[in-house]
């Protein structure tokens, strides 16, 4: 994902690793992220926007990138993220914090069905959901893969990233299907705001770091 506000081979921002599966759902890497390392793009975009405008960096560990972001457009629950201070076409869409679909960042994740899995982790309660994402096959034929999601509590944190300082849950959702597994952890606030999350985008992409930044 170029999105290239801040792409770089080392990260200013605290790289999350990738390709923990379910075994390992209760020994994730650590979210916490110092915010004496934020990018100089961060600290520009904290500094020269307002208060209420929404901001958060994303982490593509797999491909090597990442980025501010900021909302270009919303619809209801949806809000569609681009690089802040650029003209980058490539988005990413996220329903209340869950990632359900970029574009131009190939291969492009088209569309999620997530609403059970985010009932449960604003929430914060333990349960079993389905979850559907669609990606484009080589024959640029919409490919539809499920699974069974196993929505579980963890441990209190303490969320200190960038102007966001509040207290949360982890909260995990541990998905199999016959020929998948990945586990993604979100950090949700008590007001069931998911602050931080690391989420399986597909099989390219892998997993993918969503912070906000306020």
């Amino acid at each position: 994902m170029g999105l290239s506000a801040c792409t770089s081979s080392k990260s200013d921002l605290t790289v999350i690793s990738a390709g923990k599966l379910v075994k390992d759902a209760f020994n994730p890497p650590k979210l916490k992220i110092d915010p004496a390392k934020l990018s100089r793009t961060a600290r520009k975009a904290l500094a020269s926007t307002g208060p209420d405008e929404a901001l958060a960096a994303i982490q593509l560990p797999s491909v090597k990138a990442q980025a501010v972001l900021r909302i270009i457009e919303t619809n209801g629950a949806y809000s569609t993220w681009a690089a802040w201070g650029t003209n980058d076409r490539r988005t990413v869409t996220t329903k209340n914090g869950i990632i359900t679909a970029t574009r131009s960042v190939p291969p492009d994740l088209m569309s999620a069905d997530v609403d059970g899995v985010l009932a449960l982790v604003r929430r914060r309660e333990e349960g079993t959901a389905l979850y559907a994402q669609r990606y484009l096959d080589g024959n640029h034929q919409v490919v539809e893969a499920k699974t069974s999601c196993v929505v579980t509590r963890g441990y209190d944190k303490f969320v200190e990233y960038g102007q966001v300082s509040e207290p949360a849950l982890q909260m995990f959702s541990s998905c199999v299907a016959q020929d998948r597994q990945f586990v993604d952890l979100f950090l949700v606030s008590n007001s069931g705001r998911i602050l931080q999350s690391r989420q399986w985008v597909g099989p390219t992409l892998g997993f993918a770091t969503f912070q906000l930044l306020r």
